[in-house]
């Protein structure tokens, strides 16, 4: 095997687990939103009759880039635990504030474990 092919195959193997990096972060930053995750210690998104919940997306822009993201317009004082007349009041049994703020307080946490799991990946 020549040189060129030792460089062509390690350059696919970095790619694939670059591929597999970037979408177990962002599943795993999308359970942990919408559902929540003991890692990030984010509660998920409460629950009324589901419409927030459900309205979360994952995108992928481009090849190197992912997204999660609802066009739902109540979500930001869902978030915040903060409405228009000041504090909300959680009445949901499941769920909670702060999910995203959590989950981006935990990105290190999470693209470690999403590595580590991926590490034997050939």
């Amino acid at each position: 095997m020549a040189f060129s092919d030792d460089v062509n195959a390690f350059a696919a193997k970095v790619k694939r687990k670059q591929q597999a990096l970037l979408v177990g972060t962002v599943e795993l930053l999308h359970t942990s939103i919408v559902d929540g995750h003991a890692m990030t210690g984010a509660p998920g998104q409460p629950v009324d009759i589901s419409t927030l919940k459900n309205s979360w997306q994952i995108t992928f822009p481009d090849p190197n880039t992912a997204q999660t993201a609802t066009n739902i317009i109540y979500a930001k004082p869902i978030e915040d635990g903060v409405g228009v007349y000041g504090p909300l009041t959680l009445r949901s049994k499941t769920g909670g504030f702060h999910s995203v703020k959590l989950t981006r307080a935990a990105w290190p946490k999470i693209v470690t474990h999403i590595s580590w799991l991926n590490r034997g990946l050939a």
